[in-house]
């Protein structure tokens, strides 16, 4: 099982340091994914504007995150780090329609009183997808190319008979493959969760 560099509280404390080149390197591989999909599902802004938003958190949370308390009383981390793509997309979208850039889109003050529960249901539907994908990425390497297809085709609802016919395989043989790889994806995504979350 690939264990992730730091867990999200060693490297929330690692990237106090703004000149801890590895630590943001690892703060930027692990949380811009998901920073991506948050932007990517609100209205309003275009594929061609996603790159620069995305960007400008990353900014934010470097300007930021010095002087951040983590305080999970008050909401998680990645609550925190939604509203701050969200604001900063919707921040983008006025200036292309105001001429305003990314006002108000760091207040750290503000966001660190509390999560807006919409926000933290968005950041939590897009956080378990993260980790799923994190944690396919993870397992996928230590199965055969063949268990996986049997897994993916079962997984989408088609018939043991017809994945088995088509993969030369016994319909036993798909439905173990796909017992094994789930049990290998559900251990992968709680380790991952609890380690980031």
């Amino acid at each position: 099982m690939a264990k992730p560099v730091n867990t999200r509280q060693t490297l929330l404390l690692k990237i106090r340091n703004q000149h801890d080149d590895a630590a943001w390197q690892d703060f930027i591989q692990f949380y811009r994914p998901y920073i991506y999909r948050v932007v990517q599902n609100l209205r309003n802004i275009n594929a061609n504007d996603r790159e620069d938003i995305i960007q400008e958190v990353m900014l934010i949370a470097w300007k930021k995150l010095p002087d951040f308390d983590y305080n999970p009383s008050k909401g998680r981390f990645r609550s925190w780090l939604c509203t701050v793509a969200q604001r900063t997309a919707y921040a983008f979208w006025n200036k292309r329609n105001k001429g305003e850039f990314f006002e108000g889109a760091e207040n750290s003050e503000q966001l660190q009183n509390g999560i807006n529960p919409e926000i933290e249901n968005i950041s939590q539907n897009e956080w378990e997808k993260h980790i799923a994908d994190l944690a396919w990425e993870n397992i996928s390497t230590k199965f055969d190319s063949q268990v996986l297809e049997a897994f993916k085709r079962l997984a989408s609802g088609e018939k043991g008979e017809t994945v088995a016919a088509e993969l030369n395989l016994s319909q036993n043989s798909v439905y173990v493959y796909k017992k094994r790889v789930l049990a290998a994806l559900q251990k992968e995504i709680t380790y991952l969760d609890d380690e980031l979350n």
